[in-house]
């Protein structure tokens, strides 16, 4: 049985007030209602409802008023596990829900306490519940016609399991935390930077002299993404440029404008895969044929390269990087750095190499969900550390060649010696990295903040 996790945020009618001098009519309080930009960010909104009878009691025999909801985007819930859930079952989730929700009525031990002996709470999972470090103030309604001042998590989590389904429930109560912490990012529409019958036919494109439109279509697709937020509320549009190859001696960089509804921006991995499946979906060629024209976009596997920019020896005025290193030091800093992966997993694939741009060590790891790709020596079993003027630098297979060539350049990049250039920058597990693509995969290269970030809180 599989455990999947339900992203969602927790509606609370109990959360409108009855107007008095100081509140007027329903006011938002920041918790129970999804409003503006973040209600976007649910792309096929569907709602679980809390079917009780009554609402949790206070120690003081008084009831919370009002309706219960998770509200959740069903297209990041495949599976029928919620559909399916029994209404002793759905009672159950509300019930565990509102005794973590409502949580500074009892200790965190009270509550654990609670879940794992009151058979009002069966498919709790004892231990698996957990809340945010931060807190909004809200005032609830009670059945006495009063408003009860209580301190929420941002948001809560605990799972549930019944005999067909392992739950986590993640659950926002604060509007402003749901609005920058939603982990999911929907691209909801590709717009081509031209006309896709000319675009896939590079001979017409050529006959045509369009090129030159090409390298400056974003005035071209930013006039067709006015009309597309028009049509659909979007929390944003973002352009993606690409590799377009013309010919075997003609390539260039053209943008895909991409409309997306989420609290960042697409991932460079979304944005390749939103581009194939348009492409694949609107053209006749094979996808073996678009991979001809595109090659970026047939990415299918990535690479988190690390700089270890801490470590050098300043003479000179110059930055001199060591050639012997500690095993253990590297391992420290690996840990530091991928800590979001398993001990296992780095000691398996872990990687280092140098480049010549600055002959600074860096370290490489896989992403886990890569297709087939593990490794990038064995990628690139020819890499060297020579740059493209150094006699050494022909000996590398091509596919290696440009590999080095642009590992040069990106660190160059980050390494505040050249201008971001063809280079997009993109965010993965709070870091901000730049990106650059070889063959199937593509790197990314952690910039010397985010390095420095990490290194320095751990």
């Amino acid at each position: 049985m599989t455990k999947e996790t339900i992203y969602g945020f927790v509606l609370d009618s109990a959360a409108r007030l009855k107007s008095n001098l100081d509140t007027p009519s329903g006011a938002d309080q920041g918790i129970g209602v999804l409003v503006g930009e973040s209600y976007n960010y649910l792309i096929n909104k569907t709602r679980l409802t809390d079917n009780r009878v009554s609402r949790l009691t206070t120690a003081d025999d008084k009831s919370i008023v009002g309706s219960l909801e998770i509200i959740y985007d069903k297209d990041r819930v495949p599976s029928k596990s919620i559909p399916n859930l029994t209404n002793a079952q759905q009672s159950a989730v509300f019930a565990i829900l509102e005794r973590i929700y409502t949580q500074d009525m009892d200790s965190q031990e009270q509550i654990e306490t609670i879940l794992t002996t009151d058979e009002s709470y069966t498919g709790y999972v004892p231990g698996s519940y957990f809340t945010s470090t931060e807190y909004v103030t809200a005032r609830l309604n009670l059945s006495d016609g009063t408003a009860r001042l209580f301190k929420f998590a941002n948001w809560i989590e605990f799972e549930f399991i019944t005999n067909e389904a392992d739950l986590v429930f993640h659950l926002w109560i604060s509007n402003k935390a749901f609005s920058t912490q939603y982990p999911y990012v929907t691209i909801t529409s590709v717009i081509a930077p031209y006309d896709l019958t000319v675009l896939t036919d590079p001979a017409t494109l050529i006959q045509q002299g369009v090129l030159s439109i090409l390298q400056n279509s974003p005035a071209y697709v930013f006039s067709k993404t006015n009309v597309e937020t028009m049509l659909r509320d979007q929390n944003g549009i973002y352009t993606f440029n690409t590799t377009y190859v013309v010919d075997s001696r003609t390539s260039i960089t053209i943008p895909f404008a991409l409309s997306y509804c989420g609290a960042k921006t697409p991932s460079s991995l979304d944005c390749r895969a939103a581009i194939r499946n348009y492409l694949e979906s609107n053209t006749e060629l094979s996808p073996d044929d678009l991979k001809i024209l595109f090659p970026d976009v047939y990415v299918n596997c990535r690479f988190y390269i690390v700089p270890i920019y801490d470590k050098y020896t300043s003479r000179a005025g110059k930055d001199y990087y060591p050639s012997v290193w500690n095993l253990s030091a590297l391992e420290d800093i690996a840990r530091k750095v991928y800590g979001n992966y398993t001990e296992e997993f780095r000691k398996t694939y872990l990687e280092a190499l140098t480049n010549a741009q600055s002959k600074m060590l860096l370290l490489v790891l896989p992403d886990p969900n890569n297709n087939e790709l593990f490794s990038v020596r064995k990628a690139h079993p020819t890499y060297q550390d020579y740059s493209s003027q150094e006699p050494g630098f022909k000996y590398m297979d091509g596919t290696t060649q440009e590999f080095s060539i642009k590992l040069n350049e990106a660190m160059a990049i980050v390494n505040g010696v050249a201008a971001t250039g063809r280079y997009q920058q993109t965010e993965s597990g709070g870091s901000t990295y730049l990106v650059f693509a070889q063959d199937t995969a593509e790197y990314l290269v952690m910039t010397r903040d985010s390095y420095e970030s990490i290194v320095s809180n751990t």
